[in-house]
């Protein structure tokens, strides 16, 4: 019998102070003057309520803390959200300030030319070891063909290679395939630059006495029927000089930076040179005085 007082005696006294609590709220029910007796019961069970009152000012503080976090994780959230869709739109907006002046510098460059191009744009690479090549998006039926040299603003980019009728496949003077008959801005040192697998070109073909320095400006000659004169290919990045045999060796760095290529100009002329037998002269006269 003990034992269950001893245990119930915490719920007893609990119960207790609230039946007193419920007495003191329950005697002041409006504003009189309260007798001596009320004063006594309200000084006595006003720090009983307190204690009575306790866990349940504990319970609604624990609950308004927690919807309060609640409300700030999902405030988080949204603003979370909020800001990955700025910094998207600031790119977009980056983006589109980024494309709009390249494409101001492309059409810049179309117009000081007078000769006809098509814009086209890069919608593959291989930048394989063995082969350095490029589609873009334009083909047969815009009157592209292979032979046509593609260029940018910044300089040549190669030749097409192969069409269908809305792509094209562009052989890049990298590649070590690609030929092209070039010479020295400053010197007009000629050559022939061949294209190498690690993204630069050779420099071959030149004459040992000839000036050809780092630095040096390489343009395209306009020989070999297939560039137009005067093209930005590169510059002479190393020359390597023997002291015997007949030619120098230079490296040239492409003007064209090819990791970084997004639009082209291909250049409607296929220029093709006329066989031998197509010339001939209707004069026996030419030179009269080679017969006397």
């Amino acid at each position: 019998m003990s034992d269950l007082l001893r245990r119930l005696s915490y719920p007893l006294t609990y119960l207790t102070l609230v039946g007193l609590c419920v007495i003191g709220m329950t005697t002041h029910r409006g504003p009189v003057e309260l007798g001596l007796a009320h004063r006594i019961l309200l000084s006595i069970t006003l720090p009983l309520e307190r204690i009575v009152t306790f866990p349940v000012r504990e319970a609604r503080r624990l609950w308004r803390d927690y919807t309060g976090l609640v409300d700030v994780r999902e405030h988080n959230e949204v603003l979370r959200q909020r800001v990955t869709d700025l910094e998207l739109e600031n790119l977009q907006y980056k983006e589109a300030i980024v494309s709009s002046e390249r494409f101001q510098r492309l059409a810049s460059f179309r117009a000081k030319r007078e000769i006809p191009m098509v814009p086209a744009n890069v919608v593959a690479q291989d930048l394989s070891p063995w082969f350095q090549a490029v589609i873009i998006d334009q083909g047969s039926s815009a009157g592209i063909g292979p032979g046509m040299p593609v260029i940018t603003d910044s300089g040549v980019v190669g030749v097409v290679a192969g069409t269908t009728p809305g792509a094209s496949k562009v052989l890049l003077v990298i590649d070590p395939q690609s030929r092209v008959d070039v010479y020295v801005q400053r010197t007009r040192a000629r050559g022939t630059l061949r294209g190498r697998t690690d993204l630069d070109c050779e420099f071959l073909n030149v004459l040992r006495e000839d000036d050809v320095r780092e630095g040096d400006l390489v343009l395209t000659s306009g020989l070999a029927a297939m560039y137009p004169k005067g093209l930005v290919v590169g510059r002479v990045s190393r020359v390597e000089r023997k002291p015997y045999g007949l030619f120098q060796r230079a490296e040239v760095e492409p003007a064209v930076d090819f990791s970084k290529l997004e639009e082209v100009f291909v250049i409607l002329e296929r220029r093709e040179l006329p066989a031998d037998d197509a010339f001939f002269s209707e004069s026996a006269e030419l030179w009269p005085e080679a017969r006397e």
